[in-house]
């Protein structure tokens, strides 16, 4: 529920029209992953469902986030410089994943029978929802309504985002002249990807973070080896570093850039970039919806607060995705809204599961599942890792990935993989396969006794099985 850009506009149909009846069994406010999947959830119950969108069909996760910066990072894997720019080539081919996902999400939503609506949704009782579009303003009735209106890059009232110059992790896709030189701001998920991505275009690109350390959240073996990667690909990573007095000057050839004030531990000085990326915090949207209405409110940084079932205070409101949070993931925002549904018109308790995944889409990649070595320690709890370097597998130097490598994390005792990190080519594919062996409680003998297709990444496990299985001998003797 991002606001739109032309690109959008001119290119997608948008349903600016009156809801076909007055009232529904479910109306939903919002229309990215968790909002997409309560409504065909709630329609494969039988319910007659609305959902409402601001923009267009598939939220902020379609068109300005999850999917356009991962189109964008395999349209730079794959693309061939035009004319020394990479930036025409990328673009073109992302937005074209954009709109053909749209179209997807549209007919998934019309084959379920899922009645949606372009518009401005707010509430104006606990049980009404009033829209506004072109087509005009309409009420309708939910017996049960749900939010999933999502979140939007923060946007400090002392930076002037101009979107030539200064941009947020949204407006850096209406870019349309490949920078030299990129500043990012913030050194998170977002910020590390972008980063890798422009890198991987030839543009001299500068990391800058606050805090000591890189993704804190992130087994620190895969980080340091992420430093590595990103050292080679020229990537200019500052920690401890402070950043203030982001303005636009005249550059040397007369053409605008950014001026902006770094401070760290050793020096404070101004420097100067073609552009500057912002990737520090989002808010949820909520301000539109009219909460006062209904008695709820915002918590900080725009969140709404639910119980364990997605309810919010008001047992027939749900809120999911997002606007409710961390993870904040597409994946668990997708799974949120199909257990709010069962919830509502099942009584279903909801039972979001343990082993979920997070995935990282820097180059290279990295994904996890599990504990870190880090939380058992603070725990005491014994175990020891097992590890397979992709140089050690024929798929790898077929690939040219020397570099990566999985590590299985295995509790000394039990024998169970409690832990699972990947950094590499496919890394986010490789490891739904721990992360299903875990969720059925699989020991490390597990992988050491089945066959993987050779030659395969997914033989790392068995490499790293073994090595774990030693380590566990090592500790009897």
């Amino acid at each position: 529920m991002n606001q739109d850009s032309t690109r959008d506009a001119t290119t997608s149909e948008r349903f600016d029209r009156a809801p076909h009846a007055s009232h529904y069994e479910l109306v939903v406010l919002g229309s990215g992953p968790g909002g997409h999947r309560a409504a065909i959830q709630a329609a494969k119950l039988g319910k007659r469902v609305l959902v409402i969108e601001k923009q267009r069909m598939g939220g902020a996760c379609l068109h300005t986030g999850t999917i356009p910066s991962k189109a964008l990072r395999e349209a730079a894997l794959v693309c061939v410089p035009d004319g020394g720019s990479l930036l025409r080539p990328v673009m073109a081919r992302t937005h074209r994943v954009i709109e053909e996902e749209c179209s997807v999400i549209e007919e998934q939503l019309g084959r379920n029978k899922v009645e949606f609506v372009n518009g401005l949704g707010s509430f104006v009782d606990k049980n009404h929802v009033k829209v506004e579009n072109a087509a005009g303003s309409f009420q309708v009735r939910g017996d049960i309504i749900l939010i999933a209106t999502g979140t939007r890059p923060r946007r400090p009232p002392e930076l002037d985002f101009d979107d030539e110059i200064l941009f947020d992790s949204d407006s850096i896709l209406g870019l349309d002249t490949q920078p030299r030189s990129l500043l990012v701001l913030g050194a998170g998920v977002i910020g590390c990807e972008y980063a890798s991505i422009f890198a991987r275009m030839g543009v001299n690109v500068t990391l800058v973070e606050g805090r000591a350390a890189l993704l804190p959240s992130i087994d620190q073996e895969i980080v340091t080896a992420l430093l590595k990667q990103f050292e080679k690909s020229q990537i200019s990573v500052r920690l401890s570093t402070k950043f203030s007095n982001v303005r636009r000057v005249v550059g040397s050839q007369g053409r605008p850039m950014a001026a902006v004030d770094l401070t760290d531990p050793e020096k404070s000085a101004t420097e100067h970039f073609d552009a500057v990326l912002y990737c520090l915090g989002r808010t949820g949207n909520f301000e539109a919806l009219n909460l006062a209405a209904v008695g709820l409110s915002a918590e900080e940084r725009g969140t709404i607060a639910v119980n364990r079932n997605y309810q919010t205070s008001i047992s027939h409101i749900y809120a999911v995705g997002d606007i409710i949070g961390a993870p904040a993931l597409a994946a668990s925002s997708a799974e949120q809204g199909r257990l709010a549904a069962l919830h509502a018109f099942t009584g279903q308790v909801a039972e979001f599961p343990d082993t979920f995944p997070y995935g990282i889409y820097t180059i290279p990649e990295i994904s996890s599942v599990g504990f870190q070595e880090s939380q058992l320690a603070s725990r005491k709890i014994k175990y020891v890792v097992g590890k397979a370097q992709y140089n050690e597998l024929a798929r790898g130097k077929m690939i040219q990935d020397e570099h990566g490598f999985l590590k299985l994390i295995v509790h000394a005792k039990t024998h169970r993989v409690v832990g699972i990190h990947v950094i590499g080519t496919s890394a986010t594919e490789l490891v739904h396969i721990g992360q299903v062996a875990m969720a059925f409680g699989a020991n490390v003998e597990f992988f050491v006794d089945n066959v993987f297709n050779y030659p395969t990444l997914a033989e790392a496990y068995k490499v790293a099985a073994y090595n774990a299985i030693n380590q566990l001998k090592a500790l009897r003797s």
